[in-house]
């Protein structure tokens, strides 16, 4: 099982929070460890995106679609809401991401 060591939410420009998960990980570690995560979590990838410096996975989590990311600068992997209305989907998550990486979670 995957887990982390410090998940933590970050407030975002638009006002929306995000799950930092970690601050590790490369370009090259992030599609294996996405997919095996998105199983994890019981979610689906729904599209895959590319760019210079991110990967950007968006996944379906409970019907909602949200964005796993992968960003070089700063380094890190997140998931993040589409928007405001994914902001439940979001709280869920990082509730079930916190038990999963406390010493004596799930």
């Amino acid at each position: 099982m995957i887990t982390f060591a410090n998940p933590k939410k970050q407030k975002m420009a638009s006002g929306c929070e995000s799950i930092e998960l970690t601050e590790e990980g490369n370009w090259e570690t992030f599609p294996p460890f996405a997919k095996k995560y998105t199983e994890q979590i019981g979610a689906k990838v729904a599209r895959k995106i590319e760019g210079p410096d991110m990967h950007l996975w968006e996944i379906e989590y409970e019907g909602v679609i949200l964005n796993f990311v992968y960003n070089d600068f700063p380094n890190g992997v997140s998931i993040e809401p589409k928007d405001k209305s994914s902001q439940p989907t979001i709280e869920k998550l990082f509730k079930l991401v916190t038990e999963q990486s406390e010493p004596n979670g799930l």
